[in-house]
């Protein structure tokens, strides 16, 4: 597939290189010109009425029709193969291997449109019919009409028939897979811990003096410990920068997670210390010189990887204008004559006329059809006229040419395709007309033609990938199946199916994976002529967990245990969490098959500040949201406010609440003081029955006289308590 970011530019052509073949390339065309009939001569025709016809108050002066072609010219494309054969020449040069062959690779349009700078109706130009889509094969022909102005005609017939320019431009707006450069991304972790300890005893007994003692003991430890992230990223041009950036940050969040449940499976233990104690060796085993020398290691390495070449549909607007007709060249090799294309007739007389232009939108070359034959009829008059025309090749422009009977212009065409190597042909029904631009599309030709490539199929985990590629909507259902691998990677279909393309064609991909696993991916619809295959991971899955109740005062920590499960596949994925006040909630993104398939379940388990524990049982999880506690439904919060409080009478004010849900078994108990100077204070009491919020105050003021007055115990129900010394 064409590479973005393998490209040159060479005799001015933009050139891309392959993403997997070194010696392939593709060649973007520059700008149109006109095309060539099989005899060599220009597809032009340009027609200057006698007298101007007037038509809704609108005046023409002449008619002019003509086929454009976009293509790389035939002197250009062998001097720019010779110029990426010596690149071809010095790379395998290097290697020590004899150089192939360049092979220079057609672009596979999957869309486009043409059309000329010129608006209907304006001074220039009164009228404009042209095909709309260029042919998308061989040299991408589009055929035109227009009818010209008065003023129009003066300024066509001047510019196309002297000087190097006509006035005539021509856009060509085109779409094609383009695969952009590998996004990739990988994390390490690289511990290693050394302990050496060594003791050397040495006792000397002597006869005659006092014995001897020496001991040596020497230890010493090493810890090394290194993280590294690293990614590198391509931004994709049909995402948005806010689509860009979640991707990005999924991919780090993805790394980070799997780095990190990965170093908690290989984490070091610490080596213990060796005991310097011998006395078992010299005691018990009566050993008096010893020398222990004893070295321990650990080293543990993780490495977690991530990449990704995506494909994408990139567009292209090759334009130009169109060279005048006598700056160019016939076959012969002399220059052009305009007269050869020029003719002058009375209005009455092309009124009388009906044209027709036909192709047909097919390749020959690629697709298994041998030829088309195609008869129109006009049917009309006593000079009814019909006449056939046989194609072979896709740049090939017939015309057709008949009186008109009392105005009818409507006209009949039918046309029969000839495959190779088959007795069978298929014959359309006659349709009726006034379309002068006659094309006939690769989908009419009975023909089930599509291309199989790898997309961003990772073969590193992908050992083979079975495709299953069907289509019912012929005379006989259709089946094929392909085993693709990663040195035997593209198919081609070229089905008569002896019927019109109606639908699209059903296509199941089968993976197995290196590791042994089975994946079978979903039957999904194709309606392009060109069929990638991806990786079977298609989307990511991201489940959410939250810890809900009272994380401060009630709940020390949740533990969550989740396990993704595919059982068709044999997919799996599991994870385990820690949700506490400072960590209330966490993502857990993965790759899955398809989104649509397995189910998460998980198991938790709550641990209370007071040291108990509740174990949740396993639940499937219905949303991808989980939420975990203790069973709070919700908060009770009593504010105290001492904004009316007289502080020049009381020295210290002591709020005593307290909370009770026997049923629940929920006890809660504060006192909160308040002195001049003091701005209002809550107390939060966490809720098993929402309906339970009645609570008891005692209120006590100390006065600055030495005495006091308590208000309660009272039975509240509001959230605010409000101070006042009482009267």
């Amino acid at each position: 597939m064409m590479q973005l970011d393998n490209v040159r530019q060479l005799l001015g052509f933009q050139v891309h290189g392959d993403h997997q073949n070194d010696h392939t390339f593709y060649v973007y065309p520059n700008r149109p010109t006109f095309a060539r009939m099989d005899s060599g001569g220009l597809a032009l025709r340009f027609v200057e009425y006698g007298q101007l016809r007037e038509d809704g108050g609108k005046k023409f002066g002449g008619f002019v029709a003509f086929d454009a072609e976009l293509t790389v010219p035939d002197d250009a494309l062998a001097k720019i193969t010779a110029e990426l054969q010596k690149e071809v020449d010095a790379k395998y040069k290097n290697r020590g291997v004899p150089p192939p062959k360049v092979q220079i690779a057609p672009i596979l349009w999957t869309g486009g449109t043409v059309e000329l700078l010129l608006s209907e109706g304006g001074a220039l130009v009164e009228k404009v019919r042209g095909a709309g889509k260029p042919s998308l094969y061989g040299r991408n022909v589009a055929s035109f009409m227009m009818e010209l102005s008065e003023l129009g005609t003066a300024i066509f017939k001047e510019t196309l028939s002297t000087g190097s320019a006509s006035a005539v431009t021509v856009v060509y707006k085109l779409d094609h897979y383009i695969r952009l450069p590998e996004m990739s991304a990988w994390g390490t972790w690289n511990a290693s811990e050394f302990y050496s300890f060594f003791q050397d005893i040495n006792t000397e007994d002597n006869f005659w003096s006092e014995d001897s003692y020496t001991e040596v003991v020497s230890s010493s430890r090493y810890k090394n410990d290194v993280t590294k992230t690293h990614f590198e990223f391509t931004q994709a041009p049909n995402l948005s920068p806010e689509e860009n950036a979640k991707l990005e940050s999924d991919v780090r969040a993805l790394i980070n997670k799997q780095l990190e449940a990965a170093v908690q499976r290989n984490l070091l233990k610490e080596i213990a210390e060796v005991d310097p104690n011998v006395k078992a060796l010299q005691e018990g085993q009566d050993i008096e010189d010893i020398r222990r020398t004893i070295n321990k290691s650990q080293i543990a390495n993780v490495r977690v990887e991530w990449s990704e070449a995506k494909t994408i549909i990139t567009s292209k607007a090759p334009q130009g204008q169109l060279p005048t007709v006598t700056s160019l060249k016939g076959a012969d090799g002399k220059p052009v004559k305009w007269e050869d294309y020029y003719s002058k007739l009375s209005v009455d007389e092309f009124l009388k006329t009906v044209q027709v232009n036909m192709r047909v939108n097919a390749s020959f070359a690629d697709l298994p059809i041998h030829s088309v034959e195609v008869k129109i009829s006009y049917p009309h008059g006593p000079n009814a006229k019909t006449q056939e025309f046989t194609f072979t090749s896709p740049d090939a422009v017939a015309k057709f040419e008949c009186f008109v009977h009392q105005g009818i212009r409507k006209f009949k065409y039918a046309y029969t395709v000839n495959y190779k190597g088959s007795a069978f042909v298929f014959k359309s029904p006659e349709i009726e007309t006034d379309d002068t631009n006659l094309t006939i599309n690769v989908d009419d030709l009975g023909i089930l033609a599509l291309d199989i490539a790898p997309g961003d199929i990772n073969f590193g985990q992908v050992d083979r990938a079975l495709i299953t590629v069907s289509y019912a909507g012929g005379a006989r259902p259709f089946e094929a199946k392909f085993n693709m691998t990663k040195t035997s990677n593209t198919f081609s279909v070229r089905q008569v199916i002896e019927q019109r393309r109606t639908g699209p064609v059903q296509v199941q991909v089968v993976y197995q994976m290196t590791d042994g696993r089975e994946i079978k991916g979903p039957v999904r619809e194709q309606t392009a002529n060109q069929l990638y295959i991806d990786d079977p991971f298609s989307a990511m899955k991201t489940i959410s967990f939250r810890a809900v109740g009272d994380l401060v005062n009630e709940v020390a920590g949740i533990t969550v245990d989740a396990v993704y499960e595919d059982a068709g596949n044999n997919y799996r994925q599991r994870v385990n969490r820690n949700l506490n006040k400072d960590n209330p909630a966490d993502d857990w993104t993965f790759p899955v098959i398809d989104d649509a398939l397995g189910e998460v379940r998980y198991t938790a388990t709550v641990l209370f500040k007071d040291g108990k524990m509740k174990e949740l049982p396993e639940t499937v999880a219905k949303r991808s949201t989980i939420t975990l506690g203790s069973g709070t439904v919700e908060f009770l919060q009593i504010s105290v406010v001492p904004d009316l409080m007289d502080w020049d009478k009381a020295k210290l004010v002591n709020v005593a609440l307290s909370y009770e849900d026997t049923a629940n078994g929920v006890t809660s108990r504060t006192e909160l003081r308040f002195k001049a100077g003091d701005t209002e204070k809550a107390w939060k009491v966490a809720l098993k029955d929402a309906a339970k919020t009645e609570y008891e105050a005692t209120t006590t003021y100390f006065l600055k006289d030495g005495s006091k007055k308590v208000v309660g115990p009272t039975r509240q129900s509001d959230l605010s308590l409000f101070l006042e010394v009482p009267a």
